[in-house]
């Protein structure tokens, strides 16, 4: 760590002595040990040195100074751990050479794909041909809603409802749409 010399005797004496401080925060903050120790002694051993070099921390209590250079270095670590260069999205390339498709395989996909075009093509089409209560009214029927829930939700009778999908399938037929 930047900016750390080796302890004195009598630091190295007062951190033994007030070691548990380092315990204490672990378990308060709910961090593992083994993923954390390492990361919160360096806090604690900063406080060490700047609480015996410097006399005018001496009015404060030691561990409040231990205390909170130990969460900084906690706010360090978690601030270089969730850089977006450790967090990126991670992805295999992996090249199969035993999985060539065949050309009907991708003939399947290619027609199935146009089919489905097709599909929302046509439904464009006849949605256009509709009145706004009738799409609703689709809509529902599609999402699998009974006739009675239909006409709850749109304030109409369920013969209304019936009534609405008969006449746009007979527009439709009318236009040649279906």
């Amino acid at each position: 760590m930047k900016n750390m010399r080796i302890l004195t005797e009598e630091q190295k004496i007062f951190a033994e002595q007030n070691h548990m401080l380092v315990e204490r925060f672990l378990w308060k903050n709910h961090l593992e040990r083994a993923e954390f120790y390492d990361v919160v002694i360096f806090g604690y051993l900063k406080a060490v040195q700047e609480f015996l070099e410097k006399p005018e921390l001496s009015k404060y209590p030691f561990s409040s100074i231990a205390w909170r250079k130990m969460r900084y270095s906690m706010i360090k670590e978690y601030i270089y751990r969730n850089c977006p260069k450790r967090n990126a999205p991670m992805g295999t390339y992996l090249e199969d050479y035993d999985c060539v498709f065949s050309r009907e395989q991708v003939l399947e996909q290619v027609n199935c794909v146009a089919s489905e075009l097709e599909d929302r093509v046509q439904l464009q089409q006849l949605m256009s041909h509709m009145t706004v209560k009738e799409k609703e009214v689709v809509c529902m029927r599609a999402a699998g809603y009974t006739y009675r829930e239909i006409a709850e939700h749109c304030n109409i009778t369920m013969r209304g409802v019936s009534a609405r999908l008969i006449r746009m399938r007979r527009r439709f037929r009318a236009l040649a749409l279906i």
